[in-house]
């Protein structure tokens, strides 16, 4: 209950509205009429607030250059990211071609490029081709599923390369689908965090399976999205959908191969004139397949993040499924700056039927959210859980 009481103390202490009764003279009325009559002939520019200028330029003056700098997780420890990245188009945009490089701290990096060919052959259809790789030099590991220990840390290392080829498709009025062909190409082994040691030294092939023998992987699957959200980079008000499917066909070891379902949902709920937001988030992932076969630990759906259970150290629970629930009271302090109040939810679990109340993890805490011009541009989260308290700064992917 305590947790919930956060959400409700804040929209009892907002300030309430105040009529006042009584009568007024007809004259003063004439004359408040002319008043508003002048204002609505002669409207005052909005004022900007000393924030949202900062905000404003510093956005400007990132923009003029090709090297940006952010705050995202690459991994745990990764701290602040430099990333550059180039755009060249056609004229009219029928071809862009990206090219990009992220590096962070501890040897994390992601490079790659894409090119994508819109209005192909019709109006409604994109051709997009990517290949990319990645280096996560010291990941975290604890074991598996919703009794995993915090004690058990260990550290793996996890390189991907991946060649993607992805149809977009926006037919009339129907949501947008995407479909995708591609090939994963994996190496896991010993992370590089001295201090930690390596996973392949605590956990076997039953707790951490594909730890012994790897795999690459050919996935194929379609995914399709609805947004009804006012503005998708700060939304108020509105709905989001997203749900997508995708098979792992293990390349050498059968017995990795597996399905994948996958769901997101968010709702934003306003009052007090769009100045306070009730917004919520779901997200599930649901992993099948046959008795006789397994999800490679490094595959699993991971639960903890900037964004899910934020009192918890990040990817602190691995398995093969997973539930996450996000509640939050949003109060525009001004047009520069949101206070947040949180409530996360989660679990992780081995099979779908699985599933137990008991066994949800739960943070709560508060945050800032810093906006310009109906974006939002960083976070500063605080959470609290049964394991501490996590401070989370990002400047991307935020809900």
């Amino acid at each position: 209950m305590h947790k919930l009481l956060i959400l409700g103390l804040t929209l009892l202490l907002t300030p309430n509205l105040q009529g006042q009764t009584g009568e007024t003279d007809p004259g003063r009325l004439d004359q408040i009429q002319a008043q508003r009559l002048e204002k609505s002939a002669h409207p005052r520019p909005e004022q900007v607030t000393f924030a949202e200028k900062a905000i404003t330029e510093a956005g400007r003056f990132a923009g003029r250059i090709p090297i940006g700098f952010e705050i995202r997780g690459l991994g745990p420890g990764a701290g602040p990211t430099i990333v550059s990245t180039r755009r060249w188009s056609s004229p009219g945009d029928r071809i862009v071609t990206r090219l990009w490089g992220v590096g962070t701290l501890h040897n994390f990096y992601n490079v790659g490029t894409g090119m994508e060919v819109r209005r192909f052959p019709a109006n409604n259809l994109s051709l997009a081709l990517e290949g990319l790789h990645a280096d996560s030099p010291q990941l975290d590991y604890y074991g598996p599923g919703p009794n995993s220990s915090i004690h058990n840390q260990t550290t793996f290392r996890r390189e991907d390369t991946l060649f993607d080829v992805r149809v977009n498709l926006q037919a009339g009025m129907h949501p947008p689908q995407n479909c995708r062909l591609g090939e994963l190409l994996l190496n896991v082994g010993p992370g590089t965090d001295s201090s930690l040691p390596t996973t392949e030294s605590v956990f076997g092939p039953s707790e951490a399976p594909g730890i012994d023998i790897q795999s690459n992987f050919l996935i194929g699957g379609c995914s399709v999205r609805t947004d009804f959200r006012d503005f998708p980079e700060d939304p108020h008000k509105g709905i989001f959908v997203e749900a997508g499917y995708n098979h792992y066909s293990a390349q050498t070891h059968g017995q990795f191969s597996f399905h994948r379902v996958s769901g997101a949902a968010e709702q934003y709920i306003p009052f007090f004139n769009g100045k306070r937001v009730i917004a919520i988030r779901e997200r599930t992932e649901l992993s099948f397949h046959s008795s006789d076969q397994v999800v490679p630990f490094y595959l699993q759906p991971t639960l903890a993040s900037d964004t899910e259970l934020r009192g918890f150290r990040r990817y602190r629970f691995y398995d093969e499924n997973l539930v996450a629930l996000t509640a939050e009271y949003r109060w525009e302090i001004n047009s520069a700056l949101d206070l947040a109040l949180f409530v996360d939810g989660g679990e992780v679990f081995h099979r779908p039927n699985q599933f137990s109340f008991s066994k949800i993890e739960n943070s709560e805490g508060f945050g800032f959210i810093f906006k310009r011009h109906r974006a939002t541009v960083a976070r500063l989260d605080t959470g609290f859980s049964r394991e501490g308290t996590r401070v989370w700064v990002r400047l991307n992917n935020i809900f």
